[in-house]
């Protein structure tokens, strides 16, 4: 008797949409990020700020053997120990035109047994190859992205309308109630649901708010890259990085276990009393 009602419950569920949810999420992402290399385009022509997303970037490195003040300084805080071999190359960052920035980079390599490490510094440089700003390559635009999404999407999804993505695969998110969403409600929904990336954003806008007026001198920054540690910058580097997989178990969890082990809404959905709907 109640295995009966089970189906009849799950029978009555709306129908999850996995293909069409996926294909709009992907058609807005992509749409989204064009708008807004548009929009840092535009605005690094008439300000002095000279914006990129990390995706658009170009990276030229050639091995450089020319000798100078800041080579010199890192050879001689960082000598080479034995089985160790050095490469210093220039590399050039550039997006779309734009006149980018230059980096020397220092890499140490060692061999022990059948094991081999590296370890390298960056460190942006000028025209004349000398150090200048350790700040001239931080460029918060991927992590405004990022907080800035939300925003977008809601704004194309209440009172009625509807994002690129949705209105080509025929979905549209309404209330529980059948009605359409005001703004607040979709601004609400629309951060729960990105709501990994939200995180991430905050995470990195927070890390270069506050590292950044923190950051080391250039001698500082050799002995970190030479001493490798956990209370190094690199080694800093290391253990947010090993945050990355429990991003990525949340991720799977808040956007696919919904979908699998389906009860008719998303865990967004269930917050906001939305459903997505095709009419």
């Amino acid at each position: 008797m109640s295995f009966a009602a089970s189906d009849h419950q799950m029978a009555t569920l709306p129908p999850r949409r996995l293909w069409r949810r996926l294909g709009a999420y992907l058609i807005d992402i992509v749409i989204f990020q064009i708008a807004f290399t548009l929009l840092f385009l535009a605005i690094s022509a008439v300000t002095p700020w000279d914006l990129t997303l990390p995706s658009l970037q170009k990276r030229h490195c050639e091995i450089t053997t020319s000798s100078g003040a800041l080579v010199d300084k890192i050879e001689a805080e960082w000598p080479l120990q034995p089985g160790e071999t050095r490469t210093n190359q220039l590399c050039r960052i550039s997006w779309l035109g734009s006149k980018g920035y230059t980096v020397l980079v220092s890499e140490v390599t060692s061999q022990q047994g059948s094991t081999t490490s590296t370890r390298a510094l960056s460190v942006p440089v000028n025209d004349s190859g000398d150090a200048i700003d350790l700040n001239a390559t931080v460029r918060p635009t991927s992590s405004i992205v990022l907080l800035l999404l939300p925003l977008a999407f809601a704004l194309f999804t209440a009172n009625g309308r509807r994002t690129p993505g949705k209105r080509l695969t025929s979905l549209r998110v309404i209330t529980v109630e059948n009605d359409t969403l005001p703004l607040g409600l979709a601004v609400k929904r629309e951060i729960l649901k990105l709501l990994p990336l939200t995180l991430l954003g905050v995470f990195n806008l927070a890390s270069l708010l506050f590292l950044r007026p923190s950051m080391p001198p250039l001698e500082d920054l050799i002995q970190q890259a030479r001493d490798a540690s956990l209370l190094s910058a690199s080694g800093f580097l290391a253990l947010t990085g090993a945050l990355a997989p429990l991003l990525f178990v949340f991720t799977l969890v808040w956007w696919i276990f919904p979908l699998i082990v389906w009860r008719g809404q998303t865990f967004y959905d269930r917050l906001c009393d939305t459903l997505v709907v095709k009419p």
